[in-house]
């Protein structure tokens, strides 16, 4: 991850987030869009001239011209026509481009905004955090991360997106905090593998906190033996033997007085005519380059600080030649030569190193406590982050440690309940999440606030105790019914056979009261019901594990 650490944190902002939050990211942010095309990916997806305007169904694909200001909703794909910002600050030949490059292309569910005309476009997607950070896990973590290290990336990915502003869009252009290029964090959007799934969910709303504030935190990718200080008291340099262990990260890179000139012109410097050699004028206290001078044969200098030299080769020649600012550097037979360590700024957060910290059996806060000297992870300015408890079969979470037995009351007489009225073979182990707010819990499940709980799979979310109140042991009794029901259904049993099977059980158990009961689920009920009356339920059962139902 390259972050470029040039804007200014807002501080403090977030913090009562309660521990997420919907985050908008400037899309197609290293290129300049001159079409873009909306695409509905499923059914339900709309269209509309503002945020809170009557709304369209989206069935088609829908090319956008001219003078735009639309949002889109949904699950939708956003395909972008335009060039690279840094061949379209070129000329046409100088970029060896004949015409506009096609073909980028973006889905998720979330809320798009396009805003634009003739002279390009702008795409912000706002999205929840959680859905964010597995974004970011998805293009920034290594196949074969460690279970820890993995969660650990999840918990300062979260810290960065949710602590300040990240992105500066210019005047005239939609806002937003993030990006999706490494000036912020790298982000790929789309199916993610479990693992990465399971360090989001384990670490769901968890951050890096300095006493009352959340952390200002970063990543790289190889810190090739030292940190970076970064100028805060838990981001002082320090050596990093574990990444050692990994490998050395050395590099080597060539990079011709033609093309130095080439980057030159394109960047502004004024080099001198005849390079005869390059001296470092200024090192950190990790030894990485932070100023150089370019030296001409007639005494004339440049003096560039080394993040410009860096960025400048990588704008222009590709980010895979000057891998860090961790070097030494010469003029020889008519190149500038580095030979170097680390890939990255180096401040923070080191993955290799924490790949073998995990490797080495530490967990998550370990690693954090290394890289971030004196902070805390949790989810608020005053818990003590996740902690789980077992009862009666069933794994509970919860932020309040001290008060487990508030939040698990009602858990074990919920799924004992359930497995009476729906004993199963193989019985399932649930796990009882209690979100530490509702907008936690719209983060975590994608659910909107007035749901009381969501379930998938095994796990059920539930909102706080606050929020369900005297419906808590209900609702727990009926998602207990969704994890059994889950556990024996076909993939190809449908939704509405499943929903209303967990219908008419819960509505057994409550004698006659569900926990906020929708149409949709009462029509399934009554069929369900139906089907019970004329063939019994162990029939419908059966028919719930093959997915074949009768055909009258």
């Amino acid at each position: 991850m390259l972050l470029l650490l040039c804007v200014a944190h807002a501080r403090g902002e977030g913090v009562r987030d309660g521990g997420g939050r919907d985050v908008s990211v400037a899309m197609f942010s290293t290129h300049v869009v001159r079409g873009v095309t909306l695409t509905p990916v499923a059914a339900g997806a709309w269209t509309a001239t503002c945020a809170g305007c009557a709304r369209v169904l989206l069935n088609q694909a829908l090319t956008l011209s001219g003078r735009v200001d639309v949002y889109a909703g949904g699950d939708v794909r956003v395909t972008a026509a335009g060039l690279s910002r840094e061949a379209a600050g070129l000329s046409r030949e100088a970029a060896g481009l004949s015409r506009e490059a096609a073909g980028l292309s973006r889905a998720a569910a979330g809320l798009w905004h396009v805003r634009g005309d003739a002279g390009g476009y702008d795409v912000v997607l706002t999205m929840p955090s959680e859905r964010y950070v597995a974004a970011v896990l998805n293009a920034e973590a290594a196949s074969d991360e460690p279970a820890e290290s993995l969660r650990a990336l999840a918990v300062v990915a979260r810290t960065y997106a949710l602590q300040g502003r990240h992105y500066a869009a210019g005047a005239g252009h939609l806002a937003a905090a993030l990006c999706d290029s490494t000036q912020c964090m790298a982000m790929r959007l789309g199916p993610v593998r479990a693992a990465i799934q399971d360090a989001v969910r384990a670490t769901s709303g968890e951050t890096v906190w300095a006493g009352a504030q959340r952390a200002d935190v970063y990543f790289s990718e190889h810190c090739g033996g030292v940190t970076e200080d970064g100028g805060r008291s838990y981001l002082r340099s320090h050596v990093d033997a574990y990444c050692v262990r990994r490998g050395a990260a050395a590099w080597h890179a060539r990079v011709t007085l033609e093309e130095l000139h080439g980057v030159a012109q394109r960047e502004g410097w004024r080099l001198p005519d005849s390079l005869i050699g390059i001296e470092v004028l200024q090192r950190s206290t990790s030894r990485r380059v932070l100023r150089v001078a370019l030296r001409g044969a007639q005494g004339r200098q440049l003096e560039l600080t080394a993040s410009a030299l860096r960025l400048g080769i990588g704008r222009a020649l590709g980010w895979d030649r000057v891998r860090s600012d961790l070097y030494e550097v010469a003029v020889r037979d008519g190149a500038v030569v580095f030979d170097g360590r680390g890939y990255g700024h180096g401040i923070g957060l080191c993955q290799a190193g924490a790949m073998e910290i995990a490797l080495q059996h530490h967990d998550l806060r370990q690693i954090v406590a290394f890289y971030f000297a004196g902070t805390v992870v949790r989810v608020g300015p005053l818990d003590e982050g996740w902690h789980e408890a077992m009862v009666g079969g069933v794994r509970v979470r919860s932020v309040r440690a001290v008060d487990m037995a508030g939040d698990t009351a009602g858990v074990r007489e919920a799924w004992a309940d359930a497995l009476r009225r729906f004993a199963v073979v193989k019985v399932p182990q649930p796990l009882v999440v209690f979100a530490p707010s509702t907008e936690m819990f719209r983060q975590m499940t994608t659910q909107p606030g007035t749901a009381l709980a969501s379930t998938s799979g095994t796990t059920v979310v539930m909102q706080p105790q606050q929020v369900t109140g005297a419906a808590t042991a209900q609702t727990l009794r009926h998602e207990m019914l969704h994890v059994l029901v889950e556990s024996e259904a076909s993939a190809h049993a449908p939704l509405w056979l499943r929903e209303g099977l967990v219908e008419v059980l819960a509505r057994d158990a409550a004698r006659g009261g569900t926990s906020g009961p929708q149409r949709e689920h009462d029509a399934a009920a009554e069929r369900v019901r139906g089907l019970v009356a004329r063939y019994g339920m162990a029939a419908v059962r059966g028919w719930l594990r093959s997915g074949t139902l009768p055909e009258h």
